[in-house]
């Protein structure tokens, strides 16, 4: 197992994360694990984000020359949650060689938790950590689905229209997630003003949609017409309305563009909860911070 500790790069979609991670591998002989919950998945790549990597002579998935693991994991018609990636995640770091350090980088927190906070699941069933895994991509009407009606009748109408109150209540009704020793990591977190992040966020989809995400969309739902991803996955599940011939496709961009903004607003939250966590405006910086807490490793 690698000696050396877990560098996290967390922060907003679009806020550059996968760069700076890329980068950071290559100055400090790392490799990259994916901590996002959609890029798990290989038949979706465009409206996920999900980097640009080649399978190498060793079927490994690189960029540049720096091994990418956890991408493409599994198919979107195969159920994969919270247990499994973290079952996955510490398979690959009890193989990694002492010298090298893993880099653990994505935007799910829950994902990212799980690991370095060493989460033990086995006391949550299957459907159970398949609902904690994926509460922040369900819209306000599906999470009312989950909450019982006893419960749901009692709620104002603006409790039931939040969010984030929803998902408390459900996550109230889930046993605890009990914490095990943590591992030793730097947890960071890459902060984009907010300006910036949302002209990022607009770039992004745009190009997304210059890059095939109508035809990614027609594609897996030709493939997977039972699947729910589609239901629940921002860049995709904005396309019902679309295939319906209720909405343009500029509607459906626009969609997105709200969407992925009010997730950047719902990550922020989450990793603020975690009072570890150091905010970094770029690579520069979090070299500075692992020389000085590792003045003798790096």
């Amino acid at each position: 197992m690698s000696s050396s500790p877990i560098i996290v790069i967390s922060g907003c979609t679009a806020s550059g994360k996968s760069d700076v991670a890329l980068k950071l591998a290559k100055r400090i002989n790392g490799v990259i694990l994916n901590a996002d919950s959609r890029q798990i998945y290989k038949e979706v790549s465009i409206g996920t984000a999900k980097p640009n990597l080649i399978l190498n002579e060793s079927n490994q998935w690189e960029k540049e020359g720096i091994i990418h693991y956890l991408y493409s994991q599994t198919s979107i018609n195969k159920k994969y949650n919270l247990f499994k990636y973290q079952t996955d995640t510490f398979k690959i770091l009890n193989q990694l060689p002492p010298q090298i350090t893993p880099i653990l980088t994505g935007g799910t927190g829950l994902y990212i938790d799980s690991v370095i906070f060493n989460y033990k699941l086995k006391t949550l069933s299957q459907p159970q950590t398949e609902v904690a895994d994926n509460l922040s991509d369900f819209t306000a009407k599906e999470l009312q689905r989950l909450v019982p009606s006893e419960i749901l009748n009692k709620l104002n109408e603006s409790d039931r229209q939040n969010k984030n109150r929803l998902i408390r209540v459900i996550q109230k009704g889930l046993p605890s997630i009990k914490k095990g020793t943590p591992l030793e990591h730097i947890y960071f977190f890459l902060d984009i003003e907010k300006t910036a992040l949302e002209k990022r966020i607009e770039q992004r989809v745009n190009q997304m949609f210059k890059d095939g995400l109508l035809e990614e969309n027609i594609k897996i739902r030709n493939a997977f017409p039972k699947s729910t991803f589609f239901k629940t996955t921002i860049g995709y599940k904005e396309f019902e309305d679309y295939f319906q011939k209720n909405i343009s496709l500029d509607e459906v961009k626009e969609d997105i563009i709200i969407h992925t903004k009010q997730y950047a607003k719902r990550q922020r939250t989450w990793f603020r909860r975690n009072k570890g966590v150091i905010y970094v405006k770029n690579l520069e910086e979090i070299e500075k911070w692992i020389r000085e807490l590792y003045p003798n490793r790096y």
